[in-house]
């Protein structure tokens, strides 16, 4: 890999964990696909890197036409290149030659496209938008940097290039810089009012909005969901990277896999209540499902009276919160506390139950009059957590 596509690679592995992110996959003819390659659910990002100097020369439009032809236009390219592969395709072989990760069913897959160019000048306008073959969103180093940076959850990242194509139908926008652009996302969430054929954005809107009040106030807000990415990384570097047997593994995986998919917002309260439940009395809690959503969560304190026995109580306290919210079929429990050497430790647990039986809830009935698990239930759910 070149600096530049370490680079990026390295933004989207911190955002999207490497479940989801693949440096340089295997395309056509046993030739490099891509230089970032990111699948989740049913969502592809294609990311093509180049850095290109700019051409000594007077002629400032010359030196223009021939770098936006070498480092986007041949973006382009390889991006098209990709998604026909990626269209013809059921899965994708990584760069280690031996490893296929399945794609999402093609009736399902929405595919978006990155181009990042490097080595232009600031005075340099980037173009954006649809070069022939779907819409390309491009980026510079410094765009690069500040939207995998803010936008910093998988959910938070395709919700910007989601709005931002809609966005752009029927419309001419000028913007000195894609972090202006963002800058007018994070404020108005493209909710203008009237739609106007031509949108001209300030200069330094980013800069501006960095030293706002607005932003003071965010940045203090999402320190607290810091705690849930602590305890992604936790689990994620804990119990995947050692090893698992393959059923226990996989069990895993899907729980850590839905619980990264929480945008930033929801993180906030998700990782405060989670936080409190160290400091609480309540032995275990239990979420009301989020709006449009099909998994909720149970979060269990682990004590000295129930170390030994942690693991079965998550998944009968599980067990009971399927049955409690009947709408929900998948449940995620978490359980937090400290082990006996006195470090913090987490645990997970992958629960998915599509139809509640009559066997299955007199087990659940039978857990609650024998064990007490949620008899009493007590639900967390913020009022301000955005569905």
């Amino acid at each position: 890999m070149t600096p530049s596509e370490e680079f990026v690679y390295e933004l989207a592995n911190k955002t999207f964990l490497p479940f989801w992110s693949f440096a340089n996959p295997i395309g056509k003819k046993d030739k490099e696909l891509c230089d970032v390659l990111v699948i989740c659910d049913n969502v592809v990002i294609i990311i093509s890197v180049k850095e290109i100097k700019v051409s000594e020369g007077k002629n400032i439009d010359v030196q223009y036409e021939r770098w936006i032809k070498k480092a986007i236009h041949a973006s382009c390219d390889q991006i098209h290149g990709a998604e026909r592969y990626i269209l013809s395709s059921d899965k994708i072989l990584l760069n280690d030659r031996k490893t296929w990760v399945d794609l999402p069913e093609r009736s399902h897959l929405k595919i978006y496209r990155i181009a990042v160019a490097f080595g232009s000048l600031e005075t340099f306008p980037l173009p954006t938008g649809d070069f022939g073959n779907g819409f390309v969103h491009v980026f510079d180093e410094k765009s690069t940097f500040t939207i995998f940076d803010e936008l910093d959850t998988i959910t938070d990242f395709i919700e910007y290039l989601e709005a931002k194509e809609k966005f752009f139908v029927g419309r001419r926008i000028q913007a000195s810089s894609e972090c202006d652009f963002l800058a007018f996302y994070l404020q108005t969430n493209f909710d203008i009012g009237p739609k106007v054929d031509l949108l001209s954005l300030d200069n330094n809107l980013w800069e501006k909005y960095i030293k706002s009040k607005e932003y003071a106030k965010w940045q203090n807000e999402i320190k607290q969901s810091f705690f849930w990415d602590n305890m992604i990384n936790h689990l994620f570097n804990y119990h995947i990277r050692n090893n698992q047997s393959e059923v226990k593994r996989a069990n895993l995986e899907l729980a850590i896999r839905m619980i990264n998919l929480e945008s930033r917002w929801n993180r906030i309260e998700l990782g405060m209540i989670l936080d409190n439940m160290r400091d609480s009395k309540v032995k275990a809690r239990m979420l009301k499902p989020l709006h449009g959503k099909r998994h909720t969560y149970v979060f269990l304190k682990l004590t000295s009276k129930n170390w030994d026995i942690k693991e079965k109580e998550l998944e009968l306290r599980s067990c009971v919160a399927r049955v409690e919210n009947p709408d929900t079929e998948i449940i995620i429990g978490i359980s937090i506390g400290e082990d006996l050497e006195g470090n913090s430790c987490f645990d997970i647990l992958y629960l998915n139950i599509p139809e509640l039986t009559n066997d299955f809830i007199n087990h659940v009935n039978e857990v609650k009059k024998e064990l007490g698990y949620f008899k009493n239930p007590v639900y967390s759910r913020s009022k301000d957590m955005r569905p």
